[in-house]
């Protein structure tokens, strides 16, 4: 095995409540303070998207609650092990704070640290703790969307970039500050500046930010694919920035990047096709790597479902020889990428665990289906969600997220193809190292509630 030690007892972390603890679906993010990790959950994510798409649709019982609470937790957990878990933070009513999408831990001017929260809602805020125990929302008027999936820090600033979900803008939307407690936001693309220069620029709703070679990376999501800029120096500046990578990775089909991380001298990039269709008809996701000399290459992914010429650099075979999703069409996401102890390890979103969800929420909303596209297209629907439910199970697919290693960056080998052992765990959400070089991943699993497990001890045995 692995070396990895599930720590929450109970999925969803709450013990004394059991409804409220499977709404904890998502382990969002995780960040530390001290001797603790904290632990920003999503609620009722799977349960919000679909309300999303079609609100008076009836909700299947696989995913279904009550009553519903969707106002986003945090929880914590001491590393030692030696006290149990901790809820610190419970969004108050009327925020409209579903999740915590992103956490990161800082040290303004040098001095103590405190971890920014990002959340996921009405409106994109950052919380503020210094203590772990006492959150606050941070007074602002600058900040604009309803999420966040990224957050870096850089040369003693803390950078935010933040996306409206329900509407995704062509501009991105970058901030900045020291502190965001005592000083506002800074606006870090201003497209209305004297002189702004599109082509010197990134365009597109920013899904993902990193450093690397001290400079910020940025993948964008545009209609012609997700493309990857750089800043020109350590800090953005107007029109000094270099586009490294657009059209997709050569298949416009790519349109977001879900995950972003480096390994040796290289950044890694993932490539995510259309949703929601490509829940409904999965379609695997592409990663390329990029050099400190803006070189890049296909890491993972095979012919492309909408040919594109990239400006720059050649599409060109993969790397490891494998095809997009690993050669496996279920992986729609590469949901993390994070070195580890001289190993770069990439979970996946796999979803075959959705397809017997989306067999019921069809059957569920039978009789409103027949009435808005017809009986005959709805039963082949249903025929052929119960034809791939039943062949999953004849065919023992590992129904569960996939978790791949690789000891250089293009050769992978998988650690767990079926959940670490759960098939409701559709996605290794989120992995983080902390100060003591240990690791901690936290599932995504809608049915049952968010897992955490920590590594152990590192080692490549036989897979889950």
């Amino acid at each position: 095995m692995f070396g990895f030690n599930k720590i929450t007892p109970i999925n969803g972390f709450d013990i004394k409540n059991i409804n409220n603890a499977r709404q904890n679906n998502y382990a969002w993010s995780i960040s530390e303070l001290g001797e603790y990790i904290y632990v920003g959950t999503g609620r009722n994510i799977l349960l919000g998207i679909i309300r999303s798409l079609q609100p008076n649709a009836q909700i299947p019982i696989l995913i279904k609650v009550d009553p519903i609470d969707s106002l986003a937790e945090i929880w914590r957990y001491k590393k030692d092990g030696t006290l149990p878990w901790e809820r610190v933070y419970k969004a108050p009513e009327g925020s409209g704070i579903s999740g915590f999408r992103f956490m990161i831990m800082d040290r303004p001017f040098g001095g103590d640290p405190c971890i920014y929260a990002a959340t996921f809602g009405v409106k994109a805020q950052i919380l503020k703790t210094t203590n772990g125990v006492n959150w606050f929302i941070l007074e602002d008027t600058v900040l604009q969307g309803t999420s966040s999936r990224a957050m870096v820090i850089q040369n003693g600033k803390v950078y935010v970039a933040t996306i409206n979900e329900a509407n995704q803008s062509p501009i991105p939307l970058l901030y900045s500050s020291v502190d965001p407690e005592f000083y506002p936001w800074e606006v870090v693309i201003n497209t209305a500046a004297l002189g702004f220069d599109s082509s010197k620029n990134p365009s597109g709703a920013i899904t993902n930010m990193e450093v690397f070679n001290n400079k910020i990376y940025v993948a964008t999501s545009n209609p012609d694919g997700v493309q990857v800029w750089r800043t020109n120096g350590a800090e953005p500046e107007l029109n000094e920035w270099t586009l490294i990578v657009d059209k997709g990775f050569g298949d416009s089909a790519n349109k977001y990047s879900l995950s972003i991380g480096t390994f040796r001298n290289h950044l890694y990039v993932s490539g995510t096709k259309q949703l929601p269709s490509a829940w409904a008809i999965p379609e695997g996701c592409d990663i390329i790597r990029i050099d400190k000399q803006d070189k890049w290459q296909l890491v993972v992914g095979g012919d492309p479902l909408m040919p594109a010429t990239p400006s720059k650099g050649v599409r060109g075979r993969s790397l490891s020889g494998l095809g997009s999703g690993f050669s496996n069409p279920f992986n729609v996401y590469a949901w993390q990428i994070q070195e580890y102890k001289g190993k770069l390890l990439i979970s996946t979103f796999d979803d075959s665990s959705n397809m017997e969800l989306i067999l019921d929420l069809v059957l569920a909303n039978r009789l409103a289906l027949y009435k808005l596209i017809g009986i005959d297209a709805t039963d082949r629907i249903i025929n052929s969600y119960e034809n791939i439910v039943r062949l999953l199970n004849e065919n023992k697919y590992p129904i569960g997220f996939d978790f791949y290693v690789s000891m250089d960056g293009i050769n992978f080998s998988p650690l767990s193809l079926n959940g670490l052992g759960n098939p409701n765990n559709y996605g290794g959400r989120i992995l983080f190292v902390d100060s003591l070089n240990e690791l901690y991943l936290g599932t995504s699993n809608p049915f049952q509630g968010c897992e955490v497990w920590k590594n152990g001890s590192f080692k490549l045995n036989t897979p889950f």
